[in-house]
């Protein structure tokens, strides 16, 4: 009972000085961790050396992981810039067990513990709201982690000593993946591979188990950091779950070597010791052994990274994400100027059916939000980045005169459509600034009459099925205007009697302005491309399915 009172006490003296190191360090950063994962990983060996750095100042790769997966998730950095960021993490995690190998059984840690944590508490308390308490709280879990190795070490020197575990056979296998299984429950459990760690090179060193023992478990708690990834990433985007696949994948590649070449690698480990005339002990050689393969999983990912990116970016696959890639654009056909002309023709139809939609939609409802639109406008800006680097390329090809004049317009009419939907955004967000009782009906009708115009006009101006002819387009223009400008009046006799207050007027007549506009910009959309399409004698008709079709007039 006294030992297990023990092992309680120095687990959770431990625990607590990671939790207090890892959170006054990353607190001490700042806005800087931010600034290193953005800036610092813009090559593959960047990303290398700054997850690495990162994980062995903070002592934590769960933490950094959870950073990336969540930087990923905000777009901040991209999937290949996260991929490198979680193979250095895994070779920066190996830092605690060299910490404990060189300091914890090298010097009387008691003797060095309790002054940091008195310094750390002296600076945490002194240190008011500035960034001097964090760095205190830091000081004091370095203080707590070396407490709790000490009394970790001393509990399993006194068990090494009173216990004694079945011995195990050289090679076998049933008994390492029983111990591997042993790391990854404790690492689980303690959401902390570092603790987990330290348990084991302790329970090593005093004796508890063997090295090979103590190597699988190495091993199950290098595999058990995978367990905060899968939490991160619930209800997270694709990228993020992406991310927390890579550091799956990675960690379970570098098990399997570990184990299948643990001997070999406990040879080569003995001879690192022998040549740099190491004392041999068997926290250091655990403390190589967790380096080496972690090593040797990079290296086996250097060849396979990209393909590794490649596969990730076609898994999770989001509606988002597969509404915004095009469906016509294809870069084998730019040598082609007529079909390439037509294929950027079809993928403007698809922005415009796609941004109609959206904005009907929006507009149809009163208490509309922005989150599916934000969505939509990603997916309009993504088909519009796409329909600007074909036109680039297009460019650089001989073209007639007529394909060359169109170019221009449809880069112009793409962006029209992203301004359609921004337009949106704002009719919604001037929507918690309108309050009109259900007294004032004939605010809430001419508004009602508005945007009902308005959809009406949207709809119209869905190419494929549009009126053609300019008489339509600029009897729906004159349509709009009209209506507008008697809401105003409407709005403003309101206004004057005192029943609406100035704040409320000024927000009604700016949403109407900016529903107005939208009708108009999608009129003035359409009639470009039906400029385009009569200059490239381009129509679309309808075969018997009811399925559209491009055809040369």
């Amino acid at each position: 009972m006294e030992y297990f009172n023990a092992l309680l006490g120095g687990l959770g003296l431990f625990l607590v000085g990671i939790w207090l190191m890892t959170d006054g360090l990353k607190l001490a950063a700042g806005d800087a961790l931010k600034s290193i994962l953005q800036n610092w990983t813009k090559s593959p060996v960047n990303g290398l050396v700054t997850g690495f750095s990162i994980t062995a100042l903070v002592q934590s790769s769960s933490a950094i992981t959870v950073a990336t997966i969540g930087f990923a998730n905000a777009g901040l950095i991209n999937l290949q810039q996260a991929v490198w960021v979680i193979f250095g993490s895994n070779v920066g995690t190996t830092m605690t067990g060299w910490i404990v190998a060189l300091i914890g059984f090298k010097i009387n840690l008691e003797a060095y513990a309790l002054p940091l944590i008195g310094i750390g508490m002296i600076i945490r308390m002194t240190g008011g709201e500035s960034r001097r308490l964090a760095v205190g709280q830091a000081i004091l879990g370095f203080g707590l982690f070396f407490l709790g190795i000490s009394v970790l070490k001393e509990t399993f020197m006194g068990l090494g000593a009173s216990v004694q575990l079945p011995s195990m056979m050289e090679g076998d296998l049933q008994a390492l993946m029983i111990y591997l299984f042993i790391g990854l429950v404790l690492t689980t459990l303690m959401q902390s591979s570092s603790a987990a760690i330290v348990v084991t090179l302790t329970a090593a060193e005093g004796g508890l188990i063997p090295l090979s023992a103590a190597a699988a478990t190495v091993i199950g708690a290098n595999l058990g950091t995978t367990s905060t990834a899968l939490i991160a990433v619930l209800g997270a985007t694709p990228t993020a779950k992406r991310v927390a696949v890579c550091h799956i994948l990675f960690n379970v590649i570098t098990a399997v070597i570990a184990i299948i070449m643990m001997s070999p690698i406990l040879w080569l480990v003995a001879w690192v010791q022998s040549s740099l005339n190491i004392v041999p002990s068997i926290s250091t050689t655990l403390a190589i052994f967790h380096t080496v393969f972690n090593i040797l999983g990079v290296i086996l990912m250097l060849p396979l990274a990209k393909r590794l990116v490649k596969f990730l970016q076609l898994q999770f696959i989001s509606r988002e994400e597969l509404a915004g890639k095009p469906k016509y654009l294809d870069k084998n056909v730019i040598t082609i100027p007529a079909v390439a002309i037509d294929a950027l023709f079809k993928e403007l139809i698809n922005i415009n059916e796609f941004a109609i939609s959206a904005t009907t939609s929006i507009l149809s409802q009163e208490d509309a939000n922005c989150s599916n639109l934000d969505k939509d406008t990603g997916i309009i800006v993504n088909l519009t980045t796409e329909v600007g680097s074909f036109i680039a390329g297009l460019s650089k090809q001989d073209l007639s005169d007529d394909i060359a004049h169109s170019l221009p317009e449809m880069i112009l009419i793409a962006q029209q459509y992203v301004l359609l939907m921004d337009l949106a955004k704002d009719v919604v967000a001037l929507q918690n600034k309108i309050h009109v009782s259900e007294e004032e009906q004939t605010v809430i009708e001419a508004m009602t009459n508005l945007r009902k115009l308005t959809v009406y006009t949207l709809e119209n101006t869905i190419y494929s099925e549009a009126d053609k002819k300019d008489e339509a387009l600029n009897k729906a223009f004159d349509e709009l205007e009209d209506m507008y400008e008697g809401f105003k009046l409407i709005v403003f006799k309101v206004g004057a009697k005192g029943k609406l207050g100035m704040v409320t007027v000024d927000a009604i007549v700016h949403q109407a302005s900016l529903i107005k506009r939208m009708g108009k910009l999608s009129i003035k959309s359409i009639r470009g491309m039906n400029k385009i399409a009569e200059l490239m004698e381009i129509t679309v008709e309808k075969n018997d399915d009811g399925i559209e079709e491009e055809a040369d007039a």
